[in-house]
């Protein structure tokens, strides 16, 4: 038996801390940060497999057992790890604020995160008319998210009183569109000027306002939460089935690049802070690499002049 002066010493009250009540030091952790993640997707799982486990009977063991658990139901190991990385943070929590005097070592699985999906501008242009033709306003939804990088709880979330207007005759022709850290997921407040086809889809939606909501996308004045139906139909329509809105930021970043913006812009204006997080976009593809080779093909087909010139021995009488 352990006793007081051991490392795994537990008193009474450590010992009836069950896993909700664990996590739910997180959860007023998260509300205090004021972060915006989605906590309680998190958690779902861990709540249905632990129950009302005591937090001190969740060993290292059974959280290997709770991961192989959820991969053999078919859980991607990303997701998986988004799960154990939250258990994690509620015990190292939980072991700071004195309710519990040590925590289990939580392993996460190895997992393949760069992104794949893309559209390219050609395909993207075709999939924004197959989701016009079927409703207008995710059409809009989708344009804002990939020529501005946002996330789509950003974008749906886009209210007036976040844009600086410049109004004519009451029509919006210039603006900016000012984003506070707090609602962005790296903190870091972003403007965005509206101009080109980002300034004629705010017009659109500025002409669109409704009495009652001050959302940029909503439908008669209510804010748009999921259209699911519609965005499948339109990426089966274009032989792009299993596209997701996340893809926008990815292709748009790419779309961005190829037109020669430079990549500390595209991060900024993505919200990725270090250059690992936005290498994860693989925003450079098969296609790039190919154009740099043949780009370099050329360069030595037509090298034109020489510029170095050989060192001369010099002439001894």
């Amino acid at each position: 038996m352990k006793g007081a002066n051991t490392a795994t010493f537990a008193d009474p009250t450590a010992r009836k801390l069950s896993l909700p009540a664990l996590l739910d030091v997180a959860r007023r952790e998260h509300a205090r940060r004021g972060n915006r993640s989605r906590l309680e997707y998190k958690l779902a799982h861990l709540i249905a497999h632990f129950a009302d486990t005591p937090a001190l009977a969740i060993t290292s063991e059974a959280i290997d057992g709770y991961t192989d658990t959820r991969l053999a139901a078919g859980a991607q190991p990303a997701t998986v790890n988004r799960e154990l990385a939250a258990l994690r943070r509620a015990f190292r929590l939980a072991v700071r604020k004195g309710l519990l005097p040590y925590m289990p070592h939580v392993t996460l699985r190895s997992e393949d995160n760069t992104r794949e999906g893309f559209l390219d501008p050609a395909d993207f242009e075709a999939f924004l008319a197959e989701l016009g033709a079927r409703d207008a306003l995710v059409a809009d939804v989708t344009e804002c998210a990939y020529f501005t990088c946002l996330r789509r709880s950003n974008v749906l979330r886009l209210t007036w009183p976040q844009l600086a207007p410049v109004v004519d005759g009451g029509r919006l022709v210039g603006g900016d569109l000012r984003l506070p850290g707090a609602q962005m997921k790296n903190r870091a407040p972003l403007t965005l000027p509206l101009a080109g086809r980002l300034l004629a889809l705010f017009a659109r939606r500025w002409a669109a306002r409704h009495a009652s909501s001050v959302a940029v996308f909503h439908r008669a004045g209510r804010s748009l939460d999921r259209f699911d139906t519609v965005w499948r139909e339109a990426a089966a329509a274009i032989g792009r089935p299993g596209f997701l809105f996340h893809d926008l930021r990815r292709s748009g970043a790419r779309a961005l690049r190829r037109a020669g913006v430079d990549e500390q812009t595209i991060m900024r204006l993505g919200g990725w802070k270090t250059r690992s997080m936005f290498d994860r976009y693989a925003i450079v593809d098969g296609r790039d690499l190919a154009e740099a080779q043949q780009k370099l093909d050329a360069a030595l087909a037509t090298p034109g002049p020489r510029k170095v010139v050989a060192l001369r021995e010099p002439h001894c009488p």
